[in-house]
């Protein structure tokens, strides 16, 4: 079973990256969403309005339009100070309850300062997506206050966990706080290689922004 998760996220590492600078985060994450039928897509205003013969209908901008199987729904903006949003999305089904989508949601937080601490937030606007990492010794995990502090003989030493600091590969590692005021996030982590240089790990990053 260890094995399978370390193969598995061997090839995330590979495929799928968080990109990072000293204040500034960015996400690029696959995502599945959902709106009920009268209801919006937070926060981009975008109403799924009815179900009808031709297709689904939505409001966008307060103008009708009718959308189909595979058909495109985009949206940018800003949903709080400090962060942007970008959601590529394609119409996957539809049924007079609901209207559901697949596609990319690009998340750009600005002026990043991680707290640790649990997250205390019910935000609708929320999205969820694999990263990979290769963190250098003493460099800090991209969105978490977490450093590796490189080899020993019980394994990957973490600086920053209130418990206990060492990781063998295919060990997981919990992250949790905030990012900057309104923006709340956990790491699911798993170790995929260490030497006395670098850490590697793979796993999912899931987002709140409050509105």
């Amino acid at each position: 079973m260890i094995a399978t998760v370390i193969a598995l996220l061997v090839g995330l590492v590979g495929c799928v990256r968080g990109s990072e600078s000293s204040s500034r985060l960015s996400y690029d994450l696959a995502t599945a969403l959902s709106i009920p039928v009268g209801e919006e897509l937070p926060p981009t205003g975008i109403r799924y309005d009815r179900m009808e013969d031709q297709g689904a209908y939505l409001i966008i901008d307060g103008q009708q339009a009718l959308k189909k199987k595979g058909d495109s729904l985009s949206w940018s903006g800003a949903p709080r100070d400090g962060v942007s949003l970008t959601l590529k999305q394609r119409v996957l089904w539809f049924t007079e309850d609901e209207l559901h989508l697949v596609g990319t949601a690009e998340v750009v937080i600005d002026e990043v300062r991680p707290t640790a601490g649990p997250i205390a937030t019910a935000s609708p606007i929320k999205y969820s997506g694999p990263v990979a990492y290769g963190i250098k010794k003493g460099s800090t995990i991209p969105g978490s206050t977490l450093t590796y502090l490189g080899r020993a003989d019980e394994g990957a030493e973490l600086g920053g966990l209130a418990e206990y600091p060492y990781r063998l590969a295919g060990d997981s590692i919990v992250w949790e706080g905030t990012l900057r005021p309104g923006v709340s996030s956990r790491l699911d982590l798993r170790v995929v290689q260490f030497d006395d240089r670098t850490l590697r790990v793979g796993g999912v990053v899931t987002l709140w922004v409050d509105p």
